[in-house]
């Protein structure tokens, strides 16, 4: 069974880790949590088709390995960020 941690900055940190199976399914609060966003940008992104989720009396469950899609993709494009800043600033063009 493969498991995630269910919040990355933590294990930098020093705080307390929990982890999911990368198969469970988490609440909307959970997933923000694990995301390190707000419930309400969380939901955008679930409207808007970027995280797989389906709905149980109402509530919607948001799909542990979608969310691990997402965050996975989400550190790629902050990564791809980094190294263009790094490029900038080798060819003088930009500061801090």
């Amino acid at each position: 069974m493969s498991f995630t941690a269910l919040s990355h900055h933590a294990l930098t940190d020093g705080q307390d880790v929990a982890l999911f199976p990368v198969s469970a399914e988490l609440t909307v609060a959970q997933a923000a949590e694990f995301l390190r966003t707000t419930e309400r940008h969380l939901n955008d992104l679930l409207n808007a088709g970027r995280i797989a989720f389906r709905l149980e009396n109402g509530k919607r469950l948001v799909q542990g390995d979608s969310l691990l899609e997402f965050e996975q993709w989400r550190e790629r494009g902050h990564a791809t960020v980094d190294q263009m800043m790094r490029w900038n600033q080798e060819m003088g063009l930009y500061n801090d």
